[in-house]
């Protein structure tokens, strides 16, 4: 997939998420991060859910070797990078970040 190609699926998932809870773009991550994220391994079965439960809660993908949410659909090369991490790059640290699998019951399905 190529990359405007992702992210024209990413922007796709986002107006989905903003249309079914009738919700603004910037409060997906603020909420909805994780119904995104499902949402968005859906339409791109190779992509790894992931999230970060330490300071502020945050689910995310990484498909094709970057890092994407709702804010970055064209993605970064370093989950850190994330809107929602700049705050906290200083402190993160790669045994923060877990791999989502089923069965994980952090998150829970709306």
């Amino acid at each position: 997939m190529t990359k405007k190609a992702t992210r024209m699926v990413f922007h796709g998932v986002t107006r989905q998420i903003c249309q079914r809870w009738r919700i603004p773009l910037t409060d997906i991550n603020s909420g909805y991060c994780y119904d995104w994220a499902r949402l968005a391994t859906q339409h791109c079965p190779a992509a790894q859910l992931f999230y970060v439960r330490r300071l502020i809660p945050h689910a995310f993908i990484y498909f094709t070797g970057q890092w994407f949410d709702a804010q970055r659909p064209a993605g970064v090369r370093q989950w850190q990078q994330l809107p929602l991490f700049k705050p906290y790059r200083a402190v993160l640290h790669p045994k923060d970040l877990i791999h989502w699998q089923p069965g994980d019951r952090f998150w829970r399905n709306h």
